[in-house]
């Protein structure tokens, strides 16, 4: 009787666990939606979710099989096969009023209940073991830099970096610590030459990916900007527009060296076919640079009287694979103000659909439904 009540509370804990790891999936779904449209968002340099794949996903296997949900039917029926095969046996050893042969019949009975209560055990009392006693959870090893930035933070720079490199040396190519490194050469050591070779030492390790050596250069690029060395950072973000060809990468690295080229602004007061000609220089030299195209747009609606040319250049901006979407949220709603402005309230409809079609779980989709309702009403 004990054993059928094991048996029945272990299937009832498989049942829920099934139910765990369905809710589980939906919301790794949901939760790559949202990431990816933050990861738009991100105005700086982003592919990091090319370096993270293999690392997110052994995180969501683990998970699964933490509430040891049997993968196959084939798991359950052999557990089923055992627990009959046990208590036959214990069965044929117990022999009414003798003490002895009820203390042997309890053996694989014990076997045969632990087999369906383990998992359950294990999840509950051994989850509690393993947090007092620290046991029984594999630790992968890892450089720990607190030492060197507590020395650092005590103004003992050239102590905090021989730590680093004493880490370094255990786990070369850490990312973490040549970062750490590269920063405290260049604001406490003030060793520009020294901070810059160490950032390039790291863009050179392949191992990094794409979107962690993208941000390491970008970094570079800062630095470069802000000692006044223009040239340099231009040069640093053009290598990577060629190195990441069709990339978020490249496209976020253009909007850069756009804005070092050419800067317009919204409100100059100079005749709009100068400033017409002025962006189609810009934007035949830097194609991809949405300020200017966007610039352009507006020129050509409202002071140029073109708006076909308006719809064109909107056009052109929203078939961008790369841009975030709190831009193409606010593009949609312009071309909306512009529908109306024309007197044609169904295509501003048009374009507020778009952006609730789009982007479903952010929040532009909600301020365009309430607007599309303002207008209803």
């Amino acid at each position: 009787m004990v054993l059928i009540s094991l048996i029945a509370i272990s299937l009832i804990y498989y049942f829920l666990r099934a139910r765990a790891q369905k809710r589980i999936v939906q919301e790794a779904k949901v939760k790559a939606r949202l990431t990816m449209a933050s990861y738009l968002q991100n105005p700086n340099v982003g592919t990091a979710s090319e370096d993270e794949p293999k690392n997110s996903k052994s995180s969501k296997t683990d998970q699964l099989r933490e509430f040891w949900v049997p993968g196959l039917i084939g798991e359950i029926v052999w557990k089923l096969i055992a627990s009959v095969i046990m208590v036959r046996f214990a069965s044929n050893l117990y022999t009414p009023n003798n003490l002895i042969t009820y203390v042997l019949a309890a053996i694989p009975l014990s076997i045969a209940g632990f087999l369906w209560i383990g998992p359950f055990l294990d999840y509950t009392v051994g989850k509690m073991a393993r947090s007092f006693y620290g046991f029984g959870e594999k630790v992968e090893p890892h450089a720990k830099y607190d030492q060197a930035e507590s020395k650092w933070k005590m103004g003992h720079p050239h102590e905090a970096i021989k730590l680093i490199e004493e880490q370094l040396e255990d786990f070369p190519e850490d990312y973490k610590g040549q970062l750490l490194k590269a920063e405290i050469q260049k604001e406490s050591l003030r060793d520009f030459a020294s901070a810059e070779a160490t950032l390039l030492e790291v863009a050179s390790q392949k191992n990094h990916g794409a979107g962690k050596i993208a941000g390491v250069l970008n970094q570079l690029a800062d630095w470069y900007l802000k000692a006044g060395d223009q040239e340099s950072a231009k040069r640093i973000l053009i290598g990577l527009c060629k190195s990441n060809p069709n990339s978020q990468i490249e496209f976020n690295c253009s909007q850069r060296i756009a804005r070092l080229d050419f800067s317009l602004d919204s409100n100059d007061t100079r005749d709009a076919s100068e400033l017409v000609s002025l962006c189609l220089k810009q934007l035949d030299q830097h194609p991809l640079d949405i300020v200017t195209r966007e610039q352009l747009a507006r020129i050509y609606f409202e002071r140029y009287g073109k708006t076909e040319l308006a719809w064109k250049e909107m056009t052109n901006l929203l078939s961008n694979p790369f841009q975030k979407p709190k831009d193409i949220s606010r593009w949609l709603n312009l071309m909306a103000d512009w529908h109306i402005r024309k007197g044609n309230p169904g295509g501003a409809t048009q374009c507020l659909e778009q952006i609730m079609s789009r982007y479903p779980d952010l929040p532009y989709c909600e301020r365009a439904n309430e607007r599309l309702m303002r207008m209803k009403s």
